[in-house]
């Protein structure tokens, strides 16, 4: 059973795709999706409680009158989840349910820990040129600077075992912005598990515009790296 933990902030353009298409194409397992919005301004929460109400095993959240954070929204998801495994990705439809289906097979085949999907092993988008390789270079010096065990450190596309973060300081962790991804590999690392990295194509969002800006994102990111690698000095 799987938990499904779209963290979302004016996407209901493509909550309209997704959602259906969840739960129309992973009907081989039980799964439940829980939308944890960062209080949408575009009719996400009224559209939600309409025109998927029809959904059981769907759960919706708004973050109201909080300070908006990725992190903290993928924390809130987890910690309300109720299945033994997280799958976590983005609703901006960059994430292709084929890609999940792969990794809840895999999952099912092999029963790893942690699986990461990483855009970095073999199948490279079409498109995005530019951002596709800034990320990879990133994410190649990140990936030694913190010790981490995977390629692709800011993917935000994963499942886990839910057991495995039970001793976690989500305070710790899930905060500010994609960063998140890279301080949970980190703890998670720690523990000795078993982690594979599954390849995927990353797609361009659907509908909508990124949050994302890079040069600031990067900046932060880098900073928020700088102080794990300290802290991890002083933990050895």
């Amino acid at each position: 059973m799987y938990s499904i933990v779209l963290p979302v902030y004016n996407e209901k353009d493509n909550l309209k795709i997704l959602i259906p298409e969840i739960f129309g194409i992973i009907n081989f397992v039980k799964v439940e999706v829980i939308i944890i919005d960062d209080d949408s301004d575009d009719g996400t929460e009224i559209f939600v409680n309409t025109e998927l109400s029809k959904y059981e095993h769907l759960v919706y959240v708004n973050r109201k009158n909080e300070n908006r954070s990725l992190g903290i929204s993928v924390g809130e998801g987890i910690n309300i989840s109720k299945f033994d495994n997280i799958i976590l990705m983005d609703c901006d439809l960059s994430h292709g349910l084929e890609d999940v289906v792969n990794l809840i097979k895999l999952h099912q085949n092999k029963n790893y820990d942690l699986i990461c999907c990483s855009r970095f092993l073999d199948k490279r988008p079409n498109g995005f040129f530019l951002r596709y390789h800034l990320s990879k270079i990133y994410n190649y010096i990140l990936k030694p600077f913190l010790s981490l065990p995977v390629l692709d450190n800011l993917s935000g596309f994963f499942l886990v075992k839910k057991k495995l973060l039970n001793d976690l300081r989500f305070d710790k962790i899930f905060y500010g912005y994609g960063d998140y991804y890279f301080r949970l590999l980190y703890y998670l690392n720690k523990k000795k598990i078993s982690i594979i990295e599954m390849g995927f194509v990353w797609k361009d969002r659907k509908y909508g515009k990124s949050k994302t800006k890079f040069m600031k994102i990067f900046y932060n990111y880098t900073l928020e790296a700088i102080k794990l690698r300290i802290k991890t000095l002083y933990e050895k």
